[in-house]
């Protein structure tokens, strides 16, 4: 079975996108996954997305490269943004839902914008991390984030100390994504990222970076809008709602079509 998917890159997160064409291989989609986003042996990837398009809706179904699947990937909507406009599933200003709830997004002369679900602060927890204490903040949005501020993150061993922090019996069972972000080096705040499903340090995560500014905000580090410069080189920026107002936050980067290609799947 020959089937077509488009390699997009969101600031450094790389992803497989399929379209609502193979919205039938959903219930393969773990396994598909491990094999199509392993990287040296097939096309490599931080990520699968499948569109589905249900009656006049959108809906983006994430699976990490391990083949567990997401509630949701910032850096994945807005590449599944881009995705259905160049593909011309939608235009404008236009609604999708994932399965942390429904977004909107569009293509700007800045990037990508689109919405997130509105973070939570979970409370801060001092780690032993191999007889190192340290402090974390936890916060959600989407997925869960353990944020660690760092004097000097480019210094800080996320392989090892972001591993730790993921499967830290404070947050079992199903353990946190592990941010590091340093000190404001003029616009920008420097941001890395241990990314739990891919199990190693990634390029950029825009999750990381939404649940990164509430606590940076929390801390009276930054106000409402924030940037930050992730692994890659790229700068991501937030918008948080007003403190008590809810609503969402937003997100706006780089994304883009890398290119087309097709995978023989065997049946």
């Amino acid at each position: 079975m020959q089937v077509q998917f488009t390699k997009m890159a969101g600031a450094g997160n790389d992803f497989v996108v399929m379209g609502p064409q193979y919205a039938g291989l959903l219930a393969r989609a773990p396994g598909l996954a491990r094999a199509i986003c392993e990287r040296r042996r097939s096309v490599g990837a931080d990520g699968l997305i499948i569109v589905e398009e249900a009656g006049k809706g959108i809906l983006m179904h994430y699976f990490n490269s391990d083949g567990s699947e997401a509630s949701f990937c910032g850096n994945g909507a807005r590449c599944l943004v881009l995705y259905c406009v160049e593909k011309g599933i939608a235009s404008g200003q236009f609604a999708f839902e994932s399965n942390s709830g429904r977004h909107r997004g569009e293509v700007t002369g800045g990037g990508v914008r689109v919405s997130m679900d509105s973070p939570r602060l979970l409370g801060d927890h001092m780690l032993d991390l191999g007889g190192d204490s340290r402090l974390v903040t936890l916060a959600e949005a989407g997925v869960p984030h353990a944020v660690l501020i760092s004097d000097d993150v480019g210094r800080e061993d996320v392989g090892e100390l972001g591993r730790a922090i993921r499967t830290h019996i404070r947050f079992r069972p199903d353990g946190a994504n592990a941010d590091f972000v340093g000190l404001r080096a003029g616009e920008v705040f420097p941001i890395r990222t241990y990314e739990r499903g891919v199990e190693k340090e990634t390029l950029a995560c825009g999750s990381g970076c939404v649940a990164a500014a509430l606590v940076l905000r929390s801390k009276n580090l930054t106000g409402s809008r924030t940037s930050f410069r992730v692994a890659s080189g790229d700068v991501l920026t937030v918008e948080l709602p007003r403190e008590g107002a809810g609503g969402q936050a937003y997100l706006t980067g780089p994304a883009a079509i890398v290119y087309e290609g097709h995978i023989e799947l065997k049946e």
